[in-house]
């Protein structure tokens, strides 16, 4: 889902039901390696909880490279609730560009 679909941030109603994952911005230095920070937005209409976010990182020429999780900020999410991750990878030698990102999560039965 590209950014110029997200319709305005007071209507939620217009997103897909679903756990929406957005990359923001890569950074990349040579003592700290890369980094990719995005959010989360829980739109499927209930509580979840122990929310992840994978992130498959692609070359040149469209080979995956590097395949990697985080846990989000908070790892429970409210209907409506967003979240965020932060991927660091001191390893890698250049800023990410080429990647895709998908969530796992469960039903927070408790909520």
């Amino acid at each position: 889902m590209g950014l110029e679909a997200f319709p305005e941030i007071e209507s939620f109603q217009k997103l897909p039901r679903q756990v929406i994952v957005k990359g923001g911005t890569s950074t990349f230095s040579h003592d700290q390696g890369a980094e990719l920070r995005g959010i989360v937005i829980n739109n499927i209409g209930h509580a979840i909880c122990d929310v992840r976010v994978n992130v498959v990182i692609f070359d040149k020429k469209k080979l995956p490279v590097l395949s990697t999780s985080a846990a989000t900020d908070p790892d429970a999410l409210p209907q409506g609730g967003i979240g965020t991750f932060v991927f660091q990878l001191k390893n890698y030698p250049q800023e990410i560009s080429d990647y895709y990102l998908y969530t796992n999560w469960k039903f927070n039965e408790k909520a």
